[in-house]
């Protein structure tokens, strides 16, 4: 049986459209729902829809770079989340006879931006080594898929370092203390996407780390008339837009960051 955490449910409540369906079903069932209500329910549809709201609000949530180029760090840390999960569940049943006739692919998620930058960095000598969580989510082995799309890149494995398990981006801060504790790390480079950034980066100085920040997935698309469209993309967009807000002002009231 599946354990939800808190995190899950918040996320099932961060739907945009569910606050449509509650507020829709009540009125229905009290017989209330006027031109007025209906007018304001498709406001509010049309606002969390459109690629132009979380375009605006997520360009000012932002936070600047920090990263310093003329210098080389310890480690530069790449949170989890960057393998397709879902993608290797849904062919769990193929995963044999693909391993029989292919070799050297890794299905990376929406994040994928983050390693590729991590390796870069790590190729560039940017930074010494790239520290990796041990991430196992649904059966999937995200960090030796990681590894060995590493290693692919050319990058030797004594340059790939890991730290503990861990869950979510608190529990991965913690982790990163430990081991620079542990192993004298002293400079640290966090990758992470822009619109992850404020609440990572708060986390980790939090545990009292002081990271310089590199940002990757910028949204610098121009505003044209398709962001004032409807869309599905808009509606996945609004969902990680309240996603990070929402989870940055839980863990500011909780005094984790």
């Amino acid at each position: 049986m599946h354990f939800y955490t808190a995190q899950d449910w918040g996320r099932f409540f961060l739907n945009p459209l569910f606050p449509i369906f509650f507020i829709g079903l009540v009125l229905l069932l009290k017989r209330q729902l006027t031109r007025m209500g209906l007018l304001l329910l498709l406001l509010y549809l049309y606002g969390t829809s459109i690629p132009y709201t979380s375009h605006v609000v997520m360009g000012k949530w932002a936070v600047p770079d920090t990263v310093n180029r003329q210098k080389t760090y310890d480690v530069v840390v790449v949170p989890g989340g960057m393998v397709d999960y879902k993608w290797y569940v849904s062919h769990a049943t193929e995963k044999e006879i693909f391993s029989r006739y292919l070799s050297g692919y890794e299905q990376l998620g929406q994040s994928s931006a983050r390693i590729l930058m991590g390796a870069a960095a790590v190729k560039s000598g940017l930074a010494e080594t790239l520290l990796l969580s041990k991430v196992t989510i649904k059966g999937v082995n995200e960090t030796k898929l990681i590894r060995d799309f590493l290693e692919r890149q050319g990058i030797d494995p004594g340059r790939i370092a890991e730290h503990g398990k861990v869950r979510h981006t608190l529990a991965e801060a913690k982790s990163v203390k430990a081991y620079c504790d542990n192993n004298g790390i002293n400079t640290i480079l966090l990758i992470t996407s822009a619109n992850h950034m404020r609440r990572a980066a708060a986390l980790f100085r939090k545990q009292g780390l002081n990271p310089d920040l590199l940002s990757v997935s910028r949204d610098n698309t121009p505003i044209t008339w398709v962001s004032f469209v409807p869309s599905t993309d808009g509606l996945q967009d609004t969902y990680w837009m309240l996603y990070e807000i929402v989870g940055y002002t839980v863990y500011r009231l909780q005094g984790k960051l």
